[in-house]
């Protein structure tokens, strides 16, 4: 393997608070930490010397903190050799989310997987440490405390499912303005809130209760009257809770509806540039399985068009995301032969109830039942509730016939999820039939 992609997913900070200082003058926080799904996409191969290359020029060479980890691997891993990097930004900058720090973690992982793996996670994270302090947690991502300098990671129970809506207004705040506004203005002396609140309100469970004890002492280190602004918006729009993450500036509110969180973005979009829907994720930096649908899309000069947004399980919230506006989305069906020699990806339309008898009667196969969601992993690389029939191209070995409703011959474009839920690729059905049928699959026409 000389090429890998990955994802680098964002941060936001439901807590944070300073704890301390070091005679080295790194201060010791608090802070509880969440990955979403809001990415940096990293391309990683392997080159004779190291590379750094962004979406945005002004974030290419050394000063990348990209370019100081892939130096810091081949460095502590003694492997003489280098890497072309290139990172196609998403994450705002400047906004307190670990945009440079996930796309730090993004090059430790795929390093370590391009090289056969010479180091543990934990080894990993102590190298990223190197890095910054928040790379670790943007190596292993979910719901975690950072303490210490944010190196001391350990778990807390997930974040309940919810969405985020993130703005990130025109200014920003660096990491470093920001703690030196800390001491420079006596802030230590602030009454400090308790971590213990949201610690426990994670272990219940309790969404209203973690958006209540949401907590950011940074806040004070921000004079712009516009962080206080966005807040009281995002809650007079239906957020739970509403604070700024990192050390800024973007600002984050909690929704339990993807209908309000959808009408609240909408919203801020009409006086802020930069606005983001988002939902919590459990992991952190990891392989990009869409990259290899692009790839083959590509080789076989297929037009498409990409659509990024948050996970989606539900017909409902691809409605609510406006998903439907530009053509037919389906649905995906995973059955089984009761021996489980044969699976059979159905795709239909999505308002539809699917006959089984009326498929085994017009196929002749007997004894189907819905296949579990780790069958549908294992054989497709799809989690439960992707509506995607191009899980085939990340696995050509998996032994799947494709059953298709016969009604979407009449509608020419067709949107489908590259085999994660977390974009949408639009194309015309003959060529979405192309890359199944290049896969060697095959294909029988119906009517469901």
């Amino acid at each position: 393997m000389d090429k890998i992609n990955v994802k680098a997913p964002a941060k936001l900070n439901l807590f944070l608070d300073i704890t301390g200082k070091l005679e080295n003058g790194y201060h010791e926080i608090a802070s509880v930490m969440q990955s979403i799904d809001l990415f940096d996409y990293v391309e990683i191969s392997k080159a004779d010397s190291i590379s750094v290359k962004c979406s945005n020029s002004a974030l290419d060479g050394k000063s990348n903190l990209a370019f100081k980890a892939a130096a810091l691997f081949f460095e502590k891993s003694g492997i003489s050799s280098g890497a072309d990097i290139y990172i196609d930004k998403r994450i705002p900058m400047q906004a307190g989310m670990a945009g440079g720090s996930a796309d730090a973690a993004a090059v430790l992982f795929g390093l370590n997987r391009l090289f056969n793996e010479p180091f543990s996670s934990y080894e990993l994270c102590e190298i990223g440490t190197k890095c910054g302090a928040d790379v670790p947690f943007s190596l292993l991502g979910s719901t975690m405390l950072a303490e210490g300098i944010g190196e001391k990671l350990s778990s807390l129970p997930a974040m309940p499912d919810c969405w985020f809506v993130i703005v990130k207004p025109d200014f920003g705040m660096s990491t470093v303005e920001s703690y030196k506004y800390y001491d420079e203005h006596g802030l230590l002396q602030l009454e400090h809130s308790d971590l213990g609140v949201i610690s426990k309100s994670l272990e219940e469970g309790d969404l209203p209760a973690i958006s209540k004890s949401l907590y950011n002492v940074l806040e004070h280190t921000v004079e712009n009257p516009e962080i206080s602004a966005i807040k009281s918006m995002l809650k007079e729009l239906g957020a739970l809770g509403s604070m700024m993450t990192g050390s800024g500036t973007a600002v984050f509110g909690i929704f339990d509806n993807v209908n309000t969180a959808v009408e609240a973005k909408n919203v801020l979009l009409q006086k802020y540039s930069s606005v983001f829907l988002s939902r919590p994720t459990d992991y952190g930096a990891s392989i990009d399985k869409t990259a290899a649908v692009y790839d083959r899309l590509d080789e076989l000069g297929i037009e498409y068009e990409r659509v990024d947004h948050p996970a989606v399980y539900t017909m409902e919230e691809m409605d609510a995301l406006g998903i439907f506006n530009k053509g037919v989305v389906g649905k995906n069906l995973f059955l089984r032969d009761n021996k489980g020699h044969r699976h059979f990806l159905v795709f239909v339309f999505g308002d539809k109830h699917v006959n089984l008898s009326a498929i085994e009667s017009e196929l002749g196969i007997k004894h189907t039942s819905f296949a579990s969601a780790e069958r549908l992993d294992k054989y497709l690389g799809l989690k439960k509730g992707s509506v995607s029939p191009l899980g085939v191209i990340n696995d050509v070995t998996a032994s799947v016939e494709f059953i298709i409703d016969r009604e979407f011959k009449n509608h020419p474009c067709v949107g489908v999820h590259p085999n994660q839920n977390i974009s949408t690729i639009w194309l015309k059905f003959d060529d979405l039939i192309k890359v199944i049928k290049s896969n060697g699959n095959k294909i029988d026409f119906i009517n469901i």
